[in-house]
């Protein structure tokens, strides 16, 4: 079917040659005009001009040194790694790997040697470090090991070396100690020392672990760091108190100490081991008009956004913060302006100077708000309010794992202690397992006495010494220290005849003495995570370390432990 287009041009026909008319704005509500110029402040100005540049002086200290608190006083700071984030140096934690990460490891040396060695010769020292550092095929029947765990160990006894066992063998050996078990001879054959090294140094690079410098307090279940910048100006120590773990900003940080260096003579000074020198920079800015949601807008025939409307609150006559908050935002909203503090990651700024010029040509000196009392983003402590804005050199994207370990402490009133319960632990494939399950199994294993039956003419009721809590239920018993502090020491609840219940979360310390202060198990008591961490960092790198994060519980427990109880016997059959 056919059809015609048509197109017709449009074009303005103006009715008078003159723009005057436009160019009036002429106004149809003054009511409307008169309103706008009160909320703008126009009718309450003065002839004051607006800001037209800033020029800022920034000092900046940079961080020089890291101490965890456990370190004791009167211990120097380490130097402060650069290319390390500040939160994985404060919670990483030493690394532990089961059966899987061993095997791995294993596999990785024993493809070392075969490359270094030749084929007979690798055989013989394989053989050799598998006889030495095996993966046991059994363990005790009350080890935390599910019935996969199992199985893979079964599989892998015998055909693999413990990696991590080697690996930690070689480095004590490198280091002058003497490993047990001791290297077999055939570690010493050529070829085999650079593939163990090269192991070592694989072992090494897969986590961030401490150097004798952890900041994880077992006793108050947190972690406690500090960190020093010492400049030939000043040394100022910032700590991070009571940090549970997660996020690491800067309002985590609390202004510890500050001093002045103390004087050295000429012959002592050295180029090399002098302090660094504070740095100055000065910028030049135009400065910015503060802005938020609900604002009067800058343009006169603008209508403003409903969206927030601060004329719509209706407060209180007592209720003065509203009303400072509406008098602000009516007011005096568009009097604020604002420049950015540049600052390099890992320092600490002081804004020494601000100078301001308005659109008069007046040149006005601003100085620090906290003269009167008030502050923000400055940091405050033991040594009072500081002059530092902190940029710490934090992560600013974490991947987070599962809990591979969760261990719930809670208060048991009716047994007058507290108790440990191992929710989740650190199985064999190197993943979490469920504790009730491995606590059900050890059950099966370590069975109880059964109660006796009721014999005819006998008594309906028994005697029972004592009634046992499940196996993930780890006791902690109050005791007092020499100088009155009070805490829960972790102990070992005995079952004579059918099998002791111990720790096995590392979060726990087995084969070592646990304290935890009475008051970091409040009656809500307090839940410890153990969970792996990965991060980039600015120059590309994976860092990937265990940490530990701590934070409430879920209230009091009973555990069901109960003693001189009277049971009443099933009937006789």
């Amino acid at each position: 079917m056919a059809s015609v287009t048509l197109w017709t041009r449009l074009e303005p026909h103006p009715r008078d040659g003159s723009l005057q008319r436009s160019l009036q704005g002429q106004v149809r509500d003054p009511a409307w005009f008169l309103a706008r110029q009160w909320q703008a402040g126009e009718l309450t100005g003065d002839d004051s001009g607006s800001p037209v540049q800033a020029v800022m002086s920034v000092q900046s200290l940079p961080l020089t040194g890291y101490l965890p608190d456990l370190a004791g006083p009167g211990t120097e700071p380490e130097p402060y790694d650069p290319l390390v984030p500040l939160e994985p140096h404060v919670e990483r934690v030493p690394v532990t790997l089961n059966v899987r990460g061993s095997a791995q490891l294993g596999r990785y040396a024993e493809q070392a040697i075969r490359a270094a060695v030749p084929a007979a010769e690798a055989a013989a020292v394989i053989a050799a470090l598998r006889a030495a550092y095996p993966i046991a095929a059994t363990v005790p029947a009350d080890a935390p090991e599910d019935a996969a765990g199992r199985a893979m160990r079964a599989s892998l006894a015998g055909r693999v070396v413990d990696g991590a066992a080697l690996a930690a063998a070689w480095a004590t050996a490198q280091a002058g100690g003497t490993p047990v078990p001791p290297l077999p001879p055939q570690a010493n054959e050529p070829g085999v020392p650079a593939a163990l090294a090269d192991l070592a140094g694989y072992r090494g690079s897969l986590y961030s672990e401490p150097a004798g410098d952890a900041a994880w307090q077992p006793r108050r279940l947190d972690y406690a760091a500090s960190v020093v910048s010492a400049t030939s100006a000043n040394t100022v120590t910032l700590s991070v108190p009571d940090f549970q773990g997660g996020d690491l900003d800067w309002y985590s940080f609390s202004y510890a100490a500050s001093a002045s260096p103390a004087p050295q003579a000429p012959a002592q000074s050295s180029p090399a081991l002098a302090p660094p020198e504070p740095s100055v920079q000065t910028f030049s800015f135009l400065p910015n008009h503060v802005t938020f949601r609900g604002m009067p807008p800058p343009r006169w025939w603008q209508f403003e956004d409903a969206a927030s409307d601060y004329g719509s609150i209706q407060p209180a006559k007592t209720d003065l913060p509203s009303l400072l908050v509406m008098e602000f935002a009516l007011t005096f909203g568009n009097d604020w302006f604002y420049v950015p503090v540049p600052t390099d990651v890992g320092t600490l700024s002081e804004v020494t100077t601000l100078v301001v010029t308005d659109t008069f040509g007046v040149r006005t000196v601003v100085g620090p708000a906290d003269d009167d009392g008030w502050s923000m983003f400055r940091l405050s402590g033991p040594a009072g309010r500081s002059p530092f804005i902190v940029m710490p050199p934090r992560c600013a994207a974490v991947l987070d794992g599962a809990a591979l370990e969760d261990v719930c402490f809670l208060r048991d009133d009716m047994a007058a202690m507290s108790w440990a319960v191992e929710h989740t632990l650190h199985g064999p494939m190197d993943t979490p397992v469920d504790g009730a399950q491995l606590a059900q199994a050890f059950a099966a294993a370590f069975p109880q006495p059964p109660q006796p039956s009721q014999v005819p003419g006998g008594p309906g009721q028994a005697y029972q010494v004592e009634q046992i809590p499940p196996a993930n239920w780890i006791p902690m018993v109050p005791v007092v220290s020499p100088s009155g502090a009070r805490y829960f020491r972790r102990g070992i609840l005995v079952r004579p005849g059918y099998g002791d219940v111990h720790a096995t979360a590392d979060l726990l310390q087995p084969g070592q003495p646990l304290f935890v202060a009475d008051e970091r198990i409040p009656r809500e008591g307090a839940e410890v995570t153990r969970y792996f961490r990965r991060t980039r960092w600015t120059d590309g790198a994976t860092v990937t370390w265990l940490a530990h994060r701590s934070g409430p519980g879920l209230g009091p427990g009973w555990s069901g432990l109960a003693f001189d109880l009277v049971r009443q016997l099933p009937p006789a059959t």
